[in-house]
């Protein structure tokens, strides 16, 4: 399957979103997700005009008319969840923990080495937060 790089941004922040602490400033960034700052950007427009993604933060005009957003505060819709979760396969009654290392194992198959290493940092802070370390 090939992904967009609506769909890349999207998957990154449902990862990130299934933490107990997300951290969407450190971990959603174009260059963790290996795409152009500008591609970035597009991306999550288009994730705020189509309601997938709440609570971006417009910081300033770009450039060709292109407003730039910070997905620090990001979280997900209803609609955003039910996206991600219909295109991987998810269930939705599934633990978080359970949610992430589908996306990994998703990642793998498409060969997408970002994911798998965003996929595998939060899931070692899930595993470390339910030992409460």
């Amino acid at each position: 399957m090939e992904l967009d790089a609506k769909q890349k941004v999207l998957i990154a922040i449902y990862t990130e979103y299934q933490k107990d602490r997300p951290n969407m400033r450190c971990a959603i960034t174009a260059e963790n997700l290996g795409l152009p700052s500008d591609v970035f950007q597009i991306a999550l427009e288009k994730l705020h005009n189509e309601g997938l993604v709440n609570d971006l933060i417009p910081l300033k005009g770009g450039s060709d008319g292109y407003v730039i957003y910070a997905p620090f505060s990001a979280k997900m819709s209803s609609s955003g969840i039910e996206y991600v979760e219909g295109k991987l396969n998810i269930a939705p009654r599934l633990s978080g923990e359970e949610k992430v290392k589908i996306v990994i194992v998703k990642a793998t198959e498409w060969g997408w080495e970002q994911m798998k290493d965003i996929g595998s940092k939060v899931l070692a802070e899930i595993m470390k937060s339910q030992m409460g370390i």
